[in-house]
């Protein structure tokens, strides 16, 4: 049975499903739930969400956790964490007028272009602190603007945190946190407010962005449509909370300077917590603003991670949910370097440590002697050897004494270890690595009921967890190969640009 005592729920609406929580007041999970959902692709390099199914997703998980008898009294705040870079717009209504524009659809590339024309790359680089690509809100906010021009007129509201949606449908009321705007090419990295001057340049209206908001600061409470919808009771205090990548840092403890943090996601990123701010030197890597004021959050995006796993699962075993602990005993019986065989993960394009839209999947090395499981390996392998590669892009690899890693993927041994092989580094696992962002949604409430005093309460919640020392042979091994991994991309970048492969076959 569910104890009777009061705590709060964290609500993270992630890209395949919205993971829920509710904690009492130590930072204990209580009863948990994840609910799923689609991802449509209506033509190529376009990537969708429909905003009602994560609202759907929020009652279905709400509705496990009364049937499992949690009271909704126990409920005393909420706070939220989701999927970020993405562009929605609403009416005045709060209606949606269109799915969600999502982080990874590249359709948006010649507004990027146009953008870098008339703001100028050395501007946006100043002001925003990144780089602008097809990937970002304002891109993408352009396109809609050039190709649904009666969407756009019809907007009162541009949501790009998937959470800032669920904030308004129990709310009504509209924000966006700091390290979410970070994404969205309209914040200014200092400042942290919304730049009017650039948006005006390139004919955006700066109303239609929503107040940016302090991640513990409270939003509004549930109102009384969303809790007959819901049954949270109304007046719940609900709190802004973090885009994923901050929720992420601050659930796995990764809250002081110069921390690293590994997320493996459908989706992931590296990160390095820094004190101070500089533009970030490397291509792929990003500058969010973290959730405290004078903090900042170097990260590296990868659009490859679980998605690769999942995807070689589903081609090889027929079975995209096969969870990864049923292989994990057949994987450690194939050597590192899987008899040779490597794989670029590219299969959406990638971001980091290349952005390039244009870019495929490639498996080099296959011979008759290949198996199903080298081809399931060398797909991990070459996930990981990215992720070292998104490292060096942020940090010198020699600085990182430990490597934080959490999301659903952190429950692989194999990975983690692997991880650890390929970077040369400690990993730890938390205790509750799969739910980080969901927990530091949560935290965020309780900082800001004043239960906890800041985010640094947080380490005492976390118990050790898994911990992971590299394998010297492993290493060895795996430097070799590492350096032949990276001439792969380099070699093969003229031709993504020169093919374009058709999607449908011809007519015979």
């Amino acid at each position: 049975s569910i104890p009777k005592q009061p705590g709060v729920l964290g609500i993270d609406v992630g890209t395949s499903g919205t993971k829920m929580a509710f904690y009492d007041f130590e930072g204990n999970e209580i009863i948990s739930t994840r609910e799923e959902y689609p991802t449509y692709h209506p033509y190529s390099g376009w990537i969708e969400q429909s905003p009602e199914d994560w609202w759907k997703a929020v009652i279905r998980g709400l509705d496990t956790f009364w049937k499992r008898n949690l009271n909704p009294q126990q409920i005393v705040a909420i706070g939220l964490s989701g999927q970020m870079e993405n562009c929605l717009l609403l009416d005045h209504s709060g209606n949606p007028l269109h799915r969600v524009l999502l982080y990874s659809d590249s359709r948006a590339t010649q507004e990027a272009n146009l953008i870098h024309r008339r703001v100028g790359k050395k501007r946006i680089l100043q002001i925003f602190g990144n780089q602008i690509d097809h990937a970002t809100t304002v891109a993408k906010l352009l396109w809609i603007k050039n190709h649904h021009p009666e969407w756009y007129h019809l907007a009162k509201t541009v949501v790009s945190g998937a959470k800032d949606f669920i904030i308004f449908r129990l709310t009504k009321h509209h924000a966006t946190d700091p390290t979410n705007a970070s994404t969205t090419g309209a914040m200014n990295i200092l400042s942290r407010r919304w730049e009017k001057s650039v948006l005006e340049d390139i004919g955006l209206s700066s109303s239609l962005f929503p107040p940016i908001t302090p991640a513990t600061e409270q939003v509004g409470v549930v109102s009384q449509d969303a809790s007959m919808k819901t049954g949270i009771n109304a007046g719940c205090p609900v709190f802004c909370g973090l885009g994923d990548a901050g929720a992420s840092q601050v659930g796995s403890g990764v809250v002081g300077s110069d921390r690293s943090h590994c997320y493996l996601g459908t989706t992931g990123w590296v990160a390095v917590v820094k004190s101070e701010y500089s533009p970030p030197q490397s291509e792929g890597l990003f500058v969010l603003s973290g959730p405290d004021l004078h903090q900042y959050l170097y990260i590296a995006p990868l659009l490859n991670v679980g998605r690769a796993y999942e995807w070689i699962l589903g081609v090889i075993i027929g079975e995209k949910k096969r969870k990864y602990h049923e292989i994990e005993d057949l994987l450690s019986t194939i050597p590192c370097g899987s008899h040779g065989l490597f794989f670029l993960p590219y299969l959406v394009g990638e971001r980091c440590p290349y952005r390039d839209p244009s870019a495929t999947g490639v498996f080099f090395g296959l011979t008759d002697q290949t198996t199903d499981l080298d081809m399931i390996r060398a797909t991990l392998e070459g996930v990981t050897f990215g992720i070292r590669q998104a490292f060096e892009a942020t940090i010198n690899l020699t600085k990182i004494k430990e490597i934080v890693v959490t999301g659903g993927g952190s429950q692989s041994k194999v990975w983690s270890q692997m991880i650890a092989d390929i970077c040369g580094s400690e990993v730890t696992v938390p205790t509750r690595s799969s739910l980080g962002p969901c927990f530091g949604a949560a935290f965020c409430a309780l900082v800001g009921m004043k239960i906890k005093k800041d985010f640094s309460d947080i380490k005492p919640l976390l118990a050790q967890g898994r911990q992971f020392h590299p394998h010297e042979k492993n290493r060895k091994i795996y430097q070799s190969f590492f350096q032949f991994y990276a001439k792969l991309y380099p070699t093969l970048k003229p031709l993504f640009r020169e093919k374009k492969i058709p999607m449908e076959s011809s007519d015979l």
